[in-house]
């Protein structure tokens, strides 16, 4: 008994193209979630470190993972911002922005965590924050992006009459800004989890919806695709003769 593969031009060239895009994809998510993971492993790293005074003047890196500060001011409590599409236990939620107004006269804005959805979207939560100075302590990051920014901005300033806490999705410091009427510190303080005047808390700061595990998930299947491709493309070739 003998077999034949004679695969036709037009075959081979598929099966090249989809197995090298397939590899290709799984190979990219393999990077990703090898990127997650070293962000994870800064994260970390920085709350065992002795924290940092974050002032108006405070010079930190834009693109910065994680670093430990404490900062002193008063909360905004009227100006408060609600991060939409934020996921927690499978639960749809936002994440509590609240501005402070940093001794040094600098303004920075605060993730206070995690809180529910009302019964509808007409309903937001509740936002207490306590009156008077406050010491905040946490972990400084830059601002979080989306997967895909879609429009030019976040802040409209023939809207920015409208009613406070504010519904957006990943403002950045250009927004900010404009939200607020004066220049805001390009990023965030994660609220420490035992900080009072806080909400849910659980960060990972480079994996938020996103965990280094669900990017490996992704590469076994594109690698599985490639395979599927590969051993469909022989067994339609591989033919016996009779």
């Amino acid at each position: 008994m003998s077999w034949s593969f004679r695969p036709s031009k037009w075959s081979i060239a598929g099966t090249v193209v989809g197995c090298a895009l397939t590899v290709y994809l799984g190979i990219w998510q393999l990077d990703r979630g090898a990127e997650k993971k070293a962000l994870d492993l800064q994260y970390t790293a920085a709350t065992q470190l002795a924290p940092v005074e974050l002032k108006a003047a405070t010079a930190v890196p834009a693109n910065l993972a994680a670093i430990a500060v404490t900062a002193h001011g008063t909360w905004l409590a009227e100006r408060q911002l609600l991060l939409d599409d934020q996921v927690h236990a499978d639960m749809p939620g936002y994440n509590v922005w609240t501005p402070l107004r940093l001794s040094s006269g600098g303004l920075v804005i605060v993730n206070r965590g995690w809180v529910p959805h009302g019964p509808n979207r007409h309903t937001l939560p509740p936002l207490p924050v306590p009156a008077g100075e406050v010491m905040v302590q946490g972990l400084w990051r830059s601002l979080p992006e989306p997967g895909i920014r879609l429009g030019n901005s976040a802040c409209i300033p023939d809207k920015l009459s409208a009613e406070w806490p504010r519904l957006v999705l990943y403002p950045n410091a250009k927004d900010l800004a404009c939200f607020y009427g004066e220049p805001v510190m390009a990023g965030e303080i994660l609220l420490a989890p035992d900080a009072p005047d806080g909400f849910v808390r659980e960060w990972r700061v480079s994996s938020e919806g996103f965990p280094p595990a669900r990017h490996y998930a992704y590469a076994a299947q594109w690698f599985a695709f490639a395979l599927t491709l590969l051993v469909i493309f022989i067994k339609l070739n591989l033919k016996r003769k009779p």
